[in-house]
């Protein structure tokens, strides 16, 4: 689960809205433009701000499983994933920790005693660089479509594929921003991600990115 939801936040620094139609894609005609073209964007964010609709959809439920919340990021490494209904549950990552918030109960975790969360520290800023699509922990499909470019995301490692069937994320054609991202897990339920009202490089204090224990 916590696995999961940073994998997500990684795929996440870099945000547009988007509210998705049908489209019909095809093969990415330019990949190199396309990743030339992310990486400019990546280079001129310095932060994010956003909210977000989150939707669980389950095969063994009629309904689908709906959350809120709002996501900051701001260079070189510092996030703030936070859920605010229908429950409060927040995951800071700050390039020394990781910590997290469920419902008032916190705790942190050094990110240097752990190689897993050497990994999602490192994925972060591959992200943040513009070249997140360069990691060899995943396969990589480029599609398009008439307004966005699609990455379909594949992991290679079998720890991974437990857990993980595909990531697809959408960009869009204008600014190569994120549009929407989609986790789908090994039994084909998925969680869809959608993004609002971004801010890009606005002013973003460092301590919300620290426990609340340690602020003065």
């Amino acid at each position: 689960m916590l696995y999961r939801n940073i994998l997500l936040l990684v795929l996440a620094v870099a945000i547009c809205s988007f509210q998705p139609g049908k489209e019909e894609f095809t093969a990415m005609k330019d990949v190199a433009a396309f990743r030339a073209g992310l990486s400019k964007m990546a280079a001129a964010t310095k932060s994010i701000k956003a909210s977000f609709t989150q939707e669980k959809y389950l095969a063994i439920l009629a309904n689908t499983i709906e959350s809120e919340g709002t996501i900051q990021f701001k260079k070189p490494n510092l996030l703030k994933w936070e859920y605010t209904t229908p429950y409060q549950y927040a995951i800071i990552l700050n390039g020394k920790e990781l910590i997290i918030n469920d419902q008032g109960k916190e705790n942190s975790f050094d990110i240097a005693s752990s190689q897993a969360f050497k990994q999602i520290n490192e994925l972060i800023v591959n992200s943040v660089q513009g070249n997140i699509l360069d990691e060899e922990r995943f396969s990589i499909k480029y599609l398009e479509s008439k307004n966005h470019y699609q990455a379909q995301l594949q992991p290679k490692e079998e720890q991974m594929k437990k857990f993980l069937k595909g990531i697809d994320v959408y960009f869009d054609k204008a600014n190569y921003t994120v549009a929407k991202i989609r986790l789908t897990e090994p039994e084909d339920d998925y969680t869809l991600i959608t993004f609002k009202n971004t801010r890009l490089n606005e002013s973003i204090a460092d301590d919300i990115f620290a426990a609340k224990k340690k602020k003065q």
